[in-house]
């Protein structure tokens, strides 16, 4: 056999490749994703050191403080305890969108060049990294929730099961978020825009201080920034009331905005090859 022939009997038949099961989606595509995220040091920090801290330093003071008219010492709820789940909805979010925002890198190390060269389907993509935000802002919430109740910030396991549960759906929101700026800024300069925007939102929705001793106009602007829904649901759940109704919107609302941007940026980059 001539070497040409031995060339072209090895050459691969794209028109008649068949498209993987689930578009090439298979867990130990997901696990290595999972490992990747898990070695990043600086990931697993702002999950799990960075909330854990500012228990100690602002949920911890606050501990014997009531958050409604029933004091502690009566039984009442602390205020601590919704400290304790923004600080959850914050240590996720940060985390989540971090794993979203690590397209940008990929992009420039050519890893997602490479996978638009397989069959896997580009929302297959988009599938792994918001199940891997999920998974480290589930860690992030289960670590921040057990070291509040080793400090003793205890309230009704419902309570904290529900609220721990919205915190950690923001994640979905966070890592779309942080997938469209990943796919939209080259590397260098995604987390550099990102960065100073994360901490801004998050006092506007009301993480770092509550809402009401802010300006009635910037209590009226709030409500229309992406984290015063998840923050106003999780909080709320953590002391046994009912949310403001318009939380569930602003949340719909920015998941959907952020969704689509994420696939709009995906579509424009795989557009290129």
């Amino acid at each position: 056999m001539s070497g040409a022939q031995r060339v072209q009997t090895g050459r691969i038949d794209t028109a008649n490749r068949t498209t993987p099961p689930f578009g090439g989606f298979n867990l130990r595509f997901l696990g290595m994703e999972l490992k990747r995220s898990f070695r990043n040091t600086g990931t697993l920090i702002f999950t799990l050191a960075f909330p854990i801290g500012m228990l100690f330093m602002i949920a911890l003071p606050n501990k014997n403080t009531a958050a409604t008219d029933v004091p502690v010492a009566q039984g009442g709820l602390s205020a601590a305890v919704p400290i304790m789940i923004s600080m959850a909805v914050y240590g996720a979010m940060v985390a989540s969108t971090m794993i979203g925002v690590s397209v940008a890198t990929e992009r420039s190390q050519g890893w997602s060049r490479q996978l638009r060269l397989t069959p896997l389907n580009p929302g297959v993509y988009i599938g792994v990294k918001i199940l891997t935000g999920l998974a480290i802002g589930a860690v992030g919430v289960a670590a921040t929730l057990i070291a509040g109740t080793v400090l003793g910030i205890h309230a009704p396991l419902g309570n904290l099961l529900l609220a721990g549960f919205i915190a950690w759906i923001s994640s979905l929101m966070l890592t779309a978020l942080g997938l469209a700026v990943g796919y939209a800024f080259p590397a260098q300069n995604a987390m550099r825009y990102l960065g100073p925007i994360l901490p801004i939102l998050s006092f506007m929705g009301g993480l770092f201080v509550p809402l009401q001793i802010l300006p009635q106009a910037l209590q009226i602007a709030a409500k229309f920034t992406p984290l015063w829904g998840i923050a106003d649901m999780s909080q709320s759940a953590s002391i046994g009331v009912a949310p403001d109704p318009w939380s569930y919107v602003n949340f719909i609302a920015w998941l959907a905005l952020f969704s689509g941007a994420a696939i709009m940026m995906l579509r424009r980059d795989t557009s290129r090859v």
